[in-house]
């Protein structure tokens, strides 16, 4: 599960490191850092979900309980130079657990230079928008791009429900940890904006695309602007985002018309207040792939490029929202936090099949600290998935186009 943690201003969040600093004879020493977080997780899929995923002539049966790890250690080290600049480097290495079922060695490695003009990474990382993005609070740390139940791992997620690029979030994930470079400008007055261009959105062949179908559909260009505003007023915290990423995305179908269009946009906004903290966000993805190039298989290809009862669906036009309320005293922490996502559902000829494939998931968090870098967390939910296509899966039993179920976990995480 990719992660990055972020503090409070944008460019923290942007990848500003907490290490020391050489004088400008020394070579950078590297520090060690990272995180280390297990849960153990009890949930409970729909009866008629796995009696629709059969296997022969049996049903398929979900363990209802399972151990669920994530796991990276940082390389970071950084110097200034002479004329007042700092250049850093930082790494970071996947060290077991690999709950999202990737392969990285390495999840991040990016440098950066960093002066009174601003800051410029370069490498392996997220976009700026997502960088800056403001979301729903949830005491654990387990919502959005980082949750185990919004990334599909607890409850699955039939084949057949289109969902929101790069996952169930209002992050713009497309282009996951694609080889970018990013500016963010010095903050002025709470108010600090940046850019990111990608000249190809493929990381490990990943990017706007279908997780089945991942060679045949990525971004071939990319750019996004974001904006992040924070600041106190009294006794009233305001933290404001909004980002926009335009993308040329290219798919083995449609080498011969050229290439399609990819725009997505997010907002978010959080007030803090006496230790509670309410926010939201909203994202908006859209293609003119099919409309344009007269393609019926979308962005993603013909193997996949629709939602059908044996493939993902396409990552086309799409809403998602989520909404959640905190709390903070001492070392307790609880939420809750709620999403919905709805994307367009085509079938195997372009067509729309008359309505929004949905995603919801409610949840409810809570974190105990313990002594510096450890705490307990807890979070209860529960999920619901809703194809177009009708529930009638495998003949006359069973139904693999819809799945709900509760989900509980406990876990201890460790930063370092």
């Amino acid at each position: 599960m990719k992660k990055i943690l972020f503090a409070s201003t944008a460019l923290v969040a942007a990848g500003m490191l907490t290490t020391g600093t050489a004088s400008a004879s020394d070579k950078i020493n590297l520090s060690i850092g990272g995180f280390s977080k297990w849960w153990v997780v009890g949930a409970w899929q729909s009866s008629d979900y796995q009696q629709g995923n059969q296997v022969g002539s049996n049903a398929r049966s979900y363990n209802n309980v399972d151990v669920k790890g994530d796991n990276e250690i940082w390389f970071s080290g950084d110097t200034k130079l002479d004329n007042g600049m700092k250049v850093g480097v930082s790494v970071h290495l996947e060290a077991g657990g690999h709950t999202d079922g990737t392969t990285d060695t390495i999840d991040q490695s990016y440098v950066y230079v960093e002066g009174g003009f601003g800051k410029v990474l370069a490498g392996t990382i997220k976009n700026g928008t997502y960088l800056m993005h403001v979301q729903a609070p949830d005491a654990a740390g387990n919502w959005g791009a980082a949750g185990l139940m919004t990334m599909n791992y607890v409850i699955a997620k039939p084949k057949s429900v289109n969902a929101m690029a790069g996952g169930n979030t209002t992050q713009i994930n497309s282009n996951n940890n694609a080889e970018t470079i990013t500016y963010v400008a010095p903050t002025f007055y709470g108010l600090t904006v940046g850019a990111s261009y990608l000249p190809n959105g493929v990381e490990d062949s990943r990017g706007v695309t279908d997780l089945n179908n991942e060679a045949a559909s990525y971004v071939q260009e990319g750019y996004g602007a974001a904006a992040m505003y924070a600041e106190t007023f009294g006794a009233v915290g305001v933290k404001l985002s909004a980002g926009v990423f335009q993308a040329k995305v290219n798919s083995s179908t449609i080498s011969t018309t050229g290439v399609g269009g990819w725009l997505e946009s997010s907002y978010g906004a959080n007030l803090t207040y006496a230790g509670f903290t309410l926010g939201g966000s909203y994202r908006h993805q859209d293609s003119n792939c099919t409309k344009d190039l007269g393609n019926s298989n979308g962005c993603n290809g013909a193997a996949a490029g629709e939602a059908t009862t044996t493939g993902n669906g396409s990552y086309g036009k799409g809403n998602a929202y989520d909404v959640g309320l905190s709390y903070a005293s001492g070392p307790y922490a609880v939420s809750f936090a709620y999403f919905h996502s709805g994307v367009q559902h085509d079938n195997a000829t372009g067509t729309t099949l008359g309505g929004d494939d949905t995603i919801e998931f409610y949840q409810a968090s809570g974190k105990y600290n313990l002594g510096a870098g450890v705490d307990i967390l807890t979070s209860v939910g529960y999920a619901k998935y809703n194809s177009q296509i009708p529930s009638t899966a495998n003949g006359t039993t069973g139904d693999n186009n819809h799945n709900s179920g509760w989900m509980i976990m406990s876990g201890l995480s460790l930063t370092f």
